[in-house]
């Protein structure tokens, strides 16, 4: 192969990721990628095929494809077709990426590819939820002129990205409250020095609340929910996309709700990135070790 990696699509993460991979000698590259920032070492490629078909590691972004057609990008003019890629690729390479569907899963199988998806690795997806809640703190604060502080904070959700926000959320010394469907989790979010509350208290108490910030993935904020709210309320919404308000109810109500997909590669691109690399490179030499490269 004439390249390490082929780093493809992505955001600003996939810039820090490859001049990350670059910056410790290895040969690198992008295609689909902004060129802001990018290592004058990192080729560019002139097509998809170009990068796919000439590395031995093929790096797709942390959200790898939001519609299963195309690979995620934010550079634009650029068009990058999952068929495409897969069609390139070849028993040996290897493939990289977050939120993988299963059909391309198994594609990749068939053709001897081996897969690693970052959101399925428990380091990651922590750190990742490291960054998220942090993007999140931001940008409630870029949305309302007053402090987080002696804030009212709703957490909905306590999986990873709920605990670690409600956690940052209190060391900013706001009130915080975690709203979650399972006991075990509102006892847990309690031991941590939070109050807790069902979703199904959610409708009386909503009114409460300063900011909501969302990390369910399906629609816990209907209609009567949303009426209820606080008059200067902001909903963040951090969960995948579609989010988890109801998009026909906050456009007849105008609710202030802020439906923010990929914040650690708006906030923390360079963190992120170099994250992503080193997991790469360990995984990388975990599979040259059992292959005896």
């Amino acid at each position: 192969m004439q390249y390490d990696f082929a780093v493809i699509g992505g955001d600003r993460r996939q810039i820090y990721l490859a001049n990350d991979l670059k910056n410790r000698r290895y040969r690198v590259i992008v295609y689909g990628v902004e060129d802001q920032d990018l290592d004058l070492g990192c080729r560019r490629g002139e097509s998809l095929s170009e990068a796919v078909r000439n590395a031995e590691c093929i790096i797709g972004p942390v959200v790898f494809s939001k519609d299963r057609e195309f690979v995620t990008s934010d550079s634009d003019g650029v068009v990058l077709r999952v068929e495409e890629l897969l069609e390139e690729m070849k028993k040996g390479q290897s493939l990289f990426g977050g939120c993988i569907s299963e059909d391309i899963v198994k594609r990749c199988r068939e053709k001897e590819v081996e897969v690693y998806d970052f959101m399925k690795m428990d380091d990651v997806a922590i750190f990742n939820a490291i960054a998220t809640a942090e993007g999140a703190i931001v940008k409630a604060m870029e949305l309302k002129p007053v402090n987080l502080h002696g804030s009212r904070c709703l957490v909905l959700g306590y999986g990873r990205c709920g605990r670690v926000l409600a956690r940052k959320l209190k060391g900013l010394d706001a009130a915080v409250t975690v709203c979650a469907r399972n006991a075990a989790a509102r006892s847990e979010s309690e031991a941590s020095g939070f109050a807790s509350m069902d979703f199904g208290d959610l409708l009386r108490h909503i009114v409460r609340f300063d900011y909501i910030f969302n990390t369910v993935p399906s629609v816990v904020l209907r209609y009567q929910e949303l009426k209820r709210l606080a008059k200067d309320a902001c909903i963040v919404d951090i969960a995948s996309a579609p989010g988890g308000a109801d998009p026909e109810a906050v456009k007849e109500l105008q609710v202030q709700y802020y439906l923010c997909p990929s914040l650690p590669g708006i906030y923390a691109p360079k963190s992120s990135g170099i994250r992503l690399a080193e997991k790469i490179l360990e995984l990388k030499g975990r599979m040259e070790y059992e292959t005896g490269k």
